[in-house]
């Protein structure tokens, strides 16, 4: 616990330091057709006419006790900001790694067994292109390709011209948002009973999720295959087979089992890589989520916005990696010696 503290520590003096070196919300807020005597009163109200190191006391302290601080520009707590949007964040990421699980960790598998295979080849094939072509570059391309060409075809909830839906966000125009109680759609219009609206916000999913799935998946693909591989060619997998053992017995018990720690350990990885680093995606989508909000905050310069998401991307990063360390200690008892 002491170590996530001192990385947490050490993300939010990075942070708050590049932060407060690339500029000031006083003009984006106030305009530039002000006058100094309105700037200076404003910077001493922000605290920013403060030197940098009580600033940064200040803000730890005030972190400290769960406050994030104020958007300088919308005047709206952060926190709050950031949960109502973290959901919307979080339910695509979640779609993303279900998508990257079906075809990233039985391809790998399958390469891993035979590497030589059709599906071995399909799988590097799709993870060459992955990492050679930009998330955002190939979020477009999707949206060019299935919404704009496509031809008119009925929407669940009423018709839109295309396979998939606008990129403008979580539901279409018109449609009201389920009543939130997860803040996932696909939940929260299960909870309510409402199937359609259910269809409806996983229809706005899709193409978010592939596009974040196939330029995030291949390293998923490429470790399952590579952890298979080595348990497959190690020999307590040749000693449960001369002891009479079948192959699917081996395969489940053996090799999936030794060969899952690094899978599992990169899936956390994945997960918070893309709880932050979706960004430019939730741009193109007009995902309703912290990297837009992230995004909103640098073009304004608004200190708190920016580190603010930076701070609970590292603290969900962070306690993934404690939850994997456990799980990871729970499964193989040469940890526990």
């Amino acid at each position: 616990m002491v170590i996530l503290a001192v990385v947490l520590l050490a993300v939010v003096m990075i942070g708050f330091t590049i932060t407060r070196s690339t500029g000031t919300p006083l003009y984006a807020s106030l305009g530039v057709a002000v006058s100094e005597a309105i700037i200076e009163q404003r910077a001493e109200e922000m605290g920013l006419n403060e030197p940098i190191v009580v600033q940064f006391w200040t803000y730890v302290t005030h972190l400290l006790q769960g406050d994030l601080g104020v958007s300088r520009i919308s005047r709206i707590p952060v926190a709050e900001d950031i949960a109502l949007k973290l959901p919307a964040t979080a339910e695509m990421v979640f779609f993303t790694l279900a998508v990257s699980f079906i075809w990233a960790i039985p391809l790998g598998v399958r390469a891993g067994l035979r590497p030589d295979g059709k599906l071995a080849k399909v799988g590097e094939g799709m993870a060459q292109f992955g990492v050679s072509v930009p998330a955002f570059w190939l979020g477009l391309l999707f949206i060019f390709l299935l919404y704009f060409l496509p031809p008119r075809l009925p929407e669940p909830l009423g018709p839109l011209p295309s396979l998939f839906p606008p990129p403008l966000g979580r539901v279409g125009s018109g449609i009201t948002p389920p009543e939130m109680v997860t803040g996932l759609y696909t939940v929260d219009a299960l909870i309510a009973g409402d199937f359609r609206l259910a269809w409806h916000t996983l229809w706005h999913l899709i193409l978010p999720a592939v596009t974040l799935s196939l330029t995030s998946g291949p390293p998923l693909f490429r470790v399952t295959r590579s952890a298979v591989s080595e348990a497959v060619s190690s020999p307590f997998v040749e000693a449960a087979y001369s002891y009479g053992l079948g192959r699917r017995t081996v395969l489940i018990r053996d090799v999936l089992r030794n060969a899952s720690p690094p899978v599992l350990n990169l899936a956390a990885m994945t997960f918070g890589y893309l709880i932050g680093g979706g960004v430019l995606v939730e741009v193109v989508f007009s995902w309703p989520g912290i990297g837009s909000y992230a995004v909103w905050g640098m073009d304004n310069s608004d200190y708190d916005v920016v580190l603010g998401v930076v701070i609970i991307a590292a603290v969900i990063y962070v306690i993934l990696y404690f939850i994997v360390d456990l799980i990871q200690f729970a499964m193989d008892p040469r940890l526990r010696d």
